[in-house]
């Protein structure tokens, strides 16, 4: 899969800006085996880097100027056909995945950049005195900004702490921000402007279907998408968990005939693993169960925040020792599952539920999907932080009522453009990095479809269970973790719930791994083994932590960590972040 993973423009930097910045991308990329190509348009640099082939993804335009396609989109790409709509101001992204499409001017004075529907490859920027720069590391932008704490936003801070995110184009820092999803952004001498395109927006289209006619719908759409993708390889490697993006994924795969290996990782007998293996059984694919230690929080924590900085918290490296691991394998690309539990409507429910109970919201999330509370933090911070986190609720009131129509579609954007596009798209990064990927589930005719449902439709994922049931029978009656019970019982699964209502704890596995209430985590196990080396740089970085934070309440979640609460590491984790950020930069791991 030949193409461009990253990025990084930038015009007239200082020499010691250059030089922290040259530092920053050799730190991100030499942990992967990517090829680097430079470029200078007039007073515009910029820095490329991605497989062989990448130079299909660059075009030279009549005028001079430079067009580069970043990302993963979906079928062929010739940029040549989409020339003559740049040059007259018409274009609009034709490619579905993850697209971003940048255009330079022939003398590097104008940066134009579009990107998709869901902005699912964050872009970061900051005007640097009389220079710029844009980046899709983050780590690259800090250090080519040379911000420092006296740089920190504190209502930013406090929702990443809340979240592990970020919201809107808030940062950790006030100078920098992030390019917004589905839009056109411009940078210029006289600064930096996006306009919103509404390419996917919500809608009432379907409110009137009946449901014989979704359920057939939903499956084709669904359907079409995954094949448009599959066909595109000769091999994939599909993650298989024991969800249902996956699962769908695995099924379209069997019934075309693709060549698809499906990997687990994690516990071997948690329900991911178990039921993730069933799956593979029950359509005949290969699969394959991947052991990524119990070290891997000590191992990657530097990689992780070369990768992504302060853009999210330390919450996703589970997944580098499974792509490590994949390194002897074939070397298909990667299809993902990316995005799909969100557009079917897992959270609509839970949502709608939480946001009518609120006066005042301080969160977008519920508190099983937070880090700290706001009243943690009250405990957490030694000063007052009332007046940062009145601006985080003023914050999330705009960005709701930056979406028309009914408040559950307005509450559908907060995490599509929210928790999806700053929380979870580093699964897809860290595809890309690694081997390539592709994301069937971001396909705008698919989400339109998706956004265009009542809200009754979409709760529990109704309608995408029907589709289970109509049309993927074999899959429904397979357990998983996308809810308690089968979405189609079967005998053996109400024998085997019956059976363990009589069976100790330490008997709930194989067959009763689904009944059994503590489903094993390999994060709290990494936290056994490593102990506060898990949460580096936490420990060197304390003398300073301290200025801003109560430690002793830190080290009340710390022993709450070792006793298992995986909520507690999560909230170390957010932690990790700030103190990535506090770092003496001549300390080591």
């Amino acid at each position: 899969m030949s193409s461009l993973v990253g990025f990084t423009v930038f015009s007239n930097l200082p020499e010691d800006s250059l030089r922290a910045l040259q530092a920053a991308h050799d730190s991100a990329l030499a942990h992967f085996a990517l090829q680097r190509h430079s470029l200078v348009l007039g007073e515009t640099h910029l820095e490329l880097w991605g497989r062989t082939g990448m130079e299909e993804r660059l075009h030279t335009l009549p005028d001079g100027s430079l067009t580069v396609l970043i990302g993963s989109p979906h079928g062929e790409v010739h940029l040549a056909d989409v020339q003559d709509d740049l040059l007259a101001g018409k274009f609009e992204i034709p490619w579905d995945g993850r697209v971003i499409m940048l255009h330079v001017s022939a003398d590097g004075k104008r940066w134009t950049m579009w990107n998709d529907w869901l902005g699912s490859i964050p872009v970061f920027h900051s005007q640097l005195g009389q220079g710029r720069i844009a980046s899709t590391l983050e780590p690259v932008v800090v250090a080519a900004g040379g911000f420092t704490p006296d740089d920190f936003f504190l209502p930013g801070l406090l929702f990443l702490l809340i979240h592990g995110n970020f919201i809107g184009d808030w940062t950790l820092y006030a100078p920098m921000k992030v390019t917004p999803p589905d839009s056109l952004c411009e940078w210029d001498r006289d600064g930096f402007r996006s306009r919103h395109l509404s390419t996917v927006m919500p809608t009432d289209a379907r409110w009137e279907s009946g449901w014989d006619d979704l359920i057939d719908e939903m499956h084709e759409l669904s359907r079409q998408a995954i094949s448009d993708v599959l066909k595109t390889q000769a091999g994939w490697i599909l993650p298989l968990s024991s969800g249902l993006d996956s699962r769908l994924i695995a099924g379209v795969g069997a019934e075309l005939g693709v060549n698809l290996c499906a990997f687990c990782w994690g516990k071997r007998d948690s329900i991911e693993a178990v039921y993730s293996h069933e799956i593979a059984r029950a359509l005949g694919i290969p699969w394959k169960w991947i052991d990524i230690g119990t070290d891997y929080l000590v191992r990657y924590a530097p990689l992780w925040a070369d990768m992504f900085g302060s853009a999210m918290h330390f919450h996703g490296m589970y997944q580098m020792p499974f792509y490590d691991g994949l390194r002897s394998e074939l070397p298909d690309p990667i299809v993902s599952g990316f995005l799909g539990d969100t557009l079917a409507g897992y959270d609509v429910h839970f949502q709608s539920q939480f946001h009518s109970s609120l006066e005042r919201p301080y969160q977008t999330q519920p508190d099983g999907y937070t880090n700290w509370s706001p009243q943690d933090l009250r405990r957490l911070f030694k000063h007052s932080i009332d007046d940062a986190l009145e601006q985080v609720a003023d914050e999330i009131t705009r960005q709701r009522s930056a979406v028309p129509g009914p408040g559950f579609q307005s509450l559908r954007f907060l995490t599509l453009w929210g928790r999806q596009r700053h929380f979870t798209y580093f699964q897809s990064m860290l595809c890309d990095y690694w081997r390539g990927v592709s994301t069937p589930y971001l396909n705008r005719n698919y989400a339109r479809f998706c956004l265009s449902l009542p809200r009754a439709v979409l709760e529990e994922r109704r309608l995408e269970g029907d589709v289970f049931r109509r049309y993927y029978g074999i899959l429904a009656t397979i357990p998983g973790s996308y809810e308690g019970s089968p979405l189609i019982s079967t005998g053996r699964h109400l024998l085997n719930r019956r059976i363990s209502r009589f069976l100790p704890e330490t008997l709930l596995h194989g067959p009763f791994q689904e009944f059994n209430p503590s489903q094993p985590s390999t994060d709290v196990d990494c936290v056994r083994a490593g102990g506060w080396k898990s949460f580096w740089p936490i420990p060197i970085s304390r003398d300073r932590l301290q200025e801003l934070l109560n430690l002793d309440e830190i080290e009340k979640v710390y022993n709450s960590a070792l006793d298992g609460d995986q909520k507690s590491v999560r909230k170390l984790q957010s932690v990790q972040t700030l103190a990535y950020r506090l770092l003496d930069r001549g300390s080591t791991p």
